[in-house]
């Protein structure tokens, strides 16, 4: 049933229209499968569960099941039951705490690990719980541990759920109004809105923006998109359904906007190049006289903003507050000379410390660590404030330079942070566990997403990811993700949240950095489980990419080569090798479908990058990145994808050890 609202123009009509029959063909072919679920309020019982370590009692209470601590690591284990699904699993539950900390539930058939664990932060006081799943399957059993070392929890409820059964199933944009399914919620049903500075935690104060009679299983509700100023398109929805003992309870997840119906004003399709070759410029007409179609540039959010905001400097308003922007840094960027030239450009945005604490402050994650050497922090996205300048920075980026008349130059992705898997050094997150990493990371590039669908159809929002795949970079788990698990967690909690249109930017350097013979690395073996994603095993980031777990629409997200390069110790010897280091690489990713770009770092050798040289030039003695002269790598470097190559490229098969360069990729 379509619930009534406020007559508008008929286009706006007309569209919503459109994303009511989406938003109904969404319904079709879910799965209703009932998963183990326990609610212990009104003095229900354990139904189950059992005391497992550092609990002393299970009581029933009116409120739930009274779990009393008596040691520093309490932990429950629930009867053992039927979890396969082929939907998006979410552990979802209430619970009282006497203290703040983190909790975890542990998923498995018979040894819990911490491979097959989440963890979630929980409050003093009251807590709605919601964290994405892996699959799982019959037999399996749940783990619930506690952050409390004393005192005592109450467990109200607790589950596993399929994300999209319940509650906020799907949310369709339009120009003006929103279309909200909800799928098996009946009854009195209240729609809370989680703004872009809250997640589910909040859920419970969020505010209320609907309430009313739900009559059907499956319903579809009309928002406004504004409210008053405030554009709700980058908000969540969540709903809340009645509970006898809570007073209501939420049902099912937060769920953002997944299509954006007549938004965008540049429709054009992606472009795509006659080349993959890239390289992240630092001088514009020496890149292009060596025929790059791909180029990445860095944008600090801080130098991005005018914070005097002086008269003439381009402005964005985010919820009625109106932001300026540096004409002059936004110049210096060089978008458009690259553009004009049919170069493919990608912003690299990143959060920057600079000199000013209060702009630190407002704009850099609070848990992020000050102290480390490059400055580069998270988004502050935990106030209304810093999302408020996020979004700007976002939306303003987009628009500015994804317009159909290029007036600006054309970007056509932005890179979102820098190697994120390494979140405490290279993203500025903060120590934090796995799961919650990659939660914290999800929001800031669906953020970015949600900003380029405002202003262009195809413009891609890119996550950036070392080459480390299975293992970790840090021995501190809490500082670092594993590649692989990285993607995966991200894919489940896009689906939880509402699927989006994201994709990789990845960095397969050699798997040490200062040694060019990526072919010999002995820790990226042909192996979906291989250590490192080097250039020597980068078929196997191509087949990851197509299980259709990770596919969008029915295609495959796209995969770029952001950063990566080859060292030469300054040697003869050397430079030949870094030259045949990237002849190998550059034949691989041509025979690499799955591949778009290959974008190399450096142009030219820089003083501060940790006595790597990397360049196409070398530095001159003395200066930063003044480039003096060109290493052998230049000239393959220009002759890659000419019929030059094949004579140019020459030199490195013994160098390598190949006869052909059909060798260097492994048959599927």
């Amino acid at each position: 049933m379509l619930q009534t609202f406020p007559p508008h123009a008929k286009t706006d009509r007309r569209t919503f229209i459109a994303l009511l029959v989406t938003a109904l063909l969404a319904l079709g072919g879910a799965s209703r499968a009932a998963l183990p679920s326990f609610d212990f309020t009104g003095s229900a019982g354990a139904q189950g569960w059992a005391t497992t370590h550092d609990i002393a009692a299970l009581t029933p209470s009116h409120d739930g099941l009274v779990v009393k601590i008596s040691g520093g690591d309490a932990f429950m284990h629930s009867p053992r039951g039927d979890f396969s699904s082929a939907g998006q699993l979410s552990f979802t539950a209430t619970l009282r705490s006497p203290e703040a900390g983190w909790g975890q539930v542990f998923f498995s058939k018979d040894t819990d690990s911490e491979a097959h664990s989440a963890h979630f932060a929980v409050r003093e006081g009251w807590n709605d719980v919601c964290v994405p799943l892996p699959p799982m399957g019959a037999g399996w059993r749940l783990r619930l541990d506690f952050p409390a070392k004393a005192g005592e929890c109450v467990l109200a409820r607790a589950g596993v759920e399929i994300a999209g059964e319940r509650g906020v199933a799907a949310v369709r944009a339009g120009i003006e109004r929103l279309a909200l399914v909800l799928r098996s919620v009946s009854g009195p049903v209240e729609i809370a809105e989680i703004e872009p500075h809250q997640t589910f935690a909040d859920a419970a104060d969020a505010r209320v923006i609907w309430k009313g009679e739900i009559s059907e299983m499956a319903e579809v509700i009309a928002l406004p998109r504004l409210d008053g100023a405030h554009d709700r398109l980058a908000s969540g929805f969540v709903a809340f359904v009645p509970h006898a003992v809570r007073g209501r309870v939420p049902a099912g997840a937060v769920r953002y906007v997944e299509k954006f119906n007549g938004i965008a004003k540049d429709t054009r399709e992606f472009p795509k190049r006659d080349s993959k070759k890239g390289i992240q410029v630092q001088m514009a007409d020496d890149a292009l006289a060596l025929g790059i179609r791909h180029a990445t540039l860095n944008v600090s959010v801080e130098a991005l903003f005018d914070w005097e905001q002086k008269p003439g400097s381009p402005t964005w308003k985010v919820d009625g507050e109106t932001f300026s922007f540096r004409r002059g840094y936004l110049d210096s960027l060089g978008v458009k000379r690259l553009s004009d030239a049919g170069v493919n450009v990608y912003l690299i945005v990143l959060g920057i410390q600079s000199r000013d604490d209060a702009r630190n402050a407002l704009l850099l994650h609070p848990a992020r660590n000050a102290k480390v050497g490059n400055g580069i922090g998270a988004p502050n996205l935990s106030t209304p404030e810093g999302a408020r300048r996020w979004r700007a920075a976002f939306e303003f980026l987009a628009d500015w330079f994804c317009r159909a008349d290029d007036g600006h130059g054309r970007v056509v992705g932005f890179i979102v942070g820098n190697e994120v898997n390494v979140h405490w050094q290279w993203h500025g997150l903060g120590r934090m566990p796995r799961n919650a990493a990659v939660a914290e990371y999800e929001r800031e590039l669906r953020l970015a997403n949600t900003a380029l669908r405002r202003a262009s159809t195809s413009a891609r929002a890119y996550l950036s990811l070392t080459h480390f795949w299975t293992i970790d970079p840090d021995k501190d788990h809490w500082l670092s993700v594993p590649g692989r698990f990285f993607i995966e967690e991200l894919a489940r909690c896009a689906r939880a949240g509402g699927d989006f249109d994201w994709h990789l930017a990845h960095h397969p350097y050699p798997e040490n950095l200062g040694n060019p013979r990526t072919w010999l690395d002995k820790t990226a073996p042909q192996s979906p489980d291989a250590k490192r994603i080097t250039f020597k095993n980068l078929e196997q980031l191509d087949a990851f990419f197509a299980q259709p777990s990770l596919l969008f629409g029915g295609k495959r997200r796209s995969i770029i080569l952001s950063e990566q390069g080859f060292h030469s110790n300054g040697t003869e010897e050397g430079d030949r090798e870094q030259a045949a280091g990237f002849c190998y690489a550059w034949e691989k990713i041509s025979r690499l479908a799955g591949i778009d770009a290959f974008i190399l770092h450096r142009h030219v050798d820089h003083q501060y990058e940790g006595g790597l040289n990397l360049g196409l030039w070398r530095r001159k003695p003395d200066s930063i990145a003044t480039p003096d002269t060109k290493r052998p790598i230049y000239d393959c470097f220009k002759a890659a994808g000419t019929p030059a190559q094949e004579e140019a490229f020459r030199f490195a098969l013994p160098v390598i050890g190949v006869k052909s360069w059909d060798e260097v990729v492994t048959p599927k």
